[in-house]
């Protein structure tokens, strides 16, 4: 694999500071070996807040400018989803290791290009699928792989989100490729086979590009069945598990594992930590993004260690598997198309 750095901090380039984008600096810019050299946006303010934040001199509004003046041993993309598979080719043809936020692409065709560079430059790319870090999924699916739940027989998972958050993406993407795409990952990694069949329904009320629900029912090869949730509706007065110092909003997340010998079920949302505040009931994030005195904590600190771990090792991620992330999107595609078309789709 290229850009491994035998000594010395790697330097580190992130792209897009938005909300996720700034979690990512937070971690990028505490980690034992790690330089956040250079950060790029599109907005002048974002990049003035947070390159004062963290003392990075190299600011960039474009990801061309960026990758022609800087010297870069791994990138960070935390861009808008649409902007994916394009701005992941300019990384890789550069040969540097790439770290995407999920989706890999909006869809398998562009996906497989990305992967297909990568994979004839020699580059290292990890997909940002941060439930794979997060101790509960990952003891689960060492649970699973051991056997111990027997033969799987159904899978359910449900990540519903405040219906405030979704006018930013109603016109950007469908739910599927935002918030599902998440727990289309956990089915793959806990079924350890391909999905065979998927029938989809979707609904828009919202009356924005996109649905703001949508319901699916995916088949395993032999296998389980899996039933997959997402949609828009929480509202207001729901607890709160995502928490800045201007916003609060919820992702409602459920899973639900179902096998002949033993059953699982995981509640993100009702965690055992409950401030009640004038308005809403907050339940503060302990396990994905925790931030405490000023340092990003939990999942995504494990998630970008690893990666960063595996730049330098010069060896593709044991638990992260860039392939996976494809067979996820060309899952997501048969949703969309059978919620469109009101048929059973088939995959191969």
């Amino acid at each position: 694999m290229s850009g491994v750095r035998a000594s010395g901090d790697l330097r580190v380039g992130l792209v897009g500071l938005g909300r996720f984008g700034r979690l990512h600096a937070a971690v990028l810019a505490t980690l034992p070996g790690v330089e956040l050299a250079a950060i790029c946006d599109p907005d002048p303010a974002a990049l003035a807040e947070v390159g004062d934040r963290f003392g990075v001199a190299a600011r960039h509004r474009d990801l061309t400018d960026l990758l022609a003046g800087e010297r870069i041993d791994a990138i960070f993309l935390v861009t808008p989803e649409p902007l994916h598979a394009g701005q992941a080719l300019q990384v890789v043809e550069r040969g540097i290791p790439l770290f995407l936020e999920k989706p890999l692409a909006t869809t398998p065709a562009e996906g497989e290009r990305v992967l297909a560079a990568a994979e004839a430059a020699g580059v290292l790319v990890q997909l940002g699928f941060l439930l794979r870090f997060e101790p509960q999924h990952a003891l689960l699916r060492a649970e699973i792989a051991a056997g111990r739940f027997g033969p799987l027989v159904s899978m359910r998972v449900k990540r519903n989100c405040s219906r405030t958050w979704f006018p930013t993406y109603g016109d950007r993407v469908h739910p599927v490729y935002e918030t599902s795409i998440h727990d289309i990952d956990l089915l793959l990694w806990f079924a350890r086979q391909p999905c065979t069949s998927v029938f989809a329904i979707a609904r828009n009320y919202s009356g924005l590009r996109y649905p703001d629900g949508c319901w699916a029912l995916l088949q395993f090869g032999d296998g389980p069945v899996a039933m997959v949730e997402t949609s828009w509706f929480v509202p207001n007065g729901a607890p709160a598990n995502v928490l800045t110092p201007t916003w609060h909003g919820t992702i409602d997340s459920e899973l639900e594992i179902v096998g002949v010998e033993r059953s699982a079920r995981l509640d993100l949302l009702e965690g055992s930590l409950a401030i009640w505040e004038p308005d809403y009931t907050a339940r503060p994030d302990t396990a994905m993004w925790p931030e405490i005195a000023g340092t990003v904590g939990g999942a995504l600190r494990e998630e970008d260690r690893h990666f960063l771990d595996c730049v330098r090792a010069g060896v593709p991620s044991p638990i992260a598997s860039a392939r996976d992330a494809l067979a996820g999107l060309r899952i997501a595609e048969a949703i969309v198309e059978s919620a469109a078309t009101g048929r059973e789709v088939r995959l191969d």
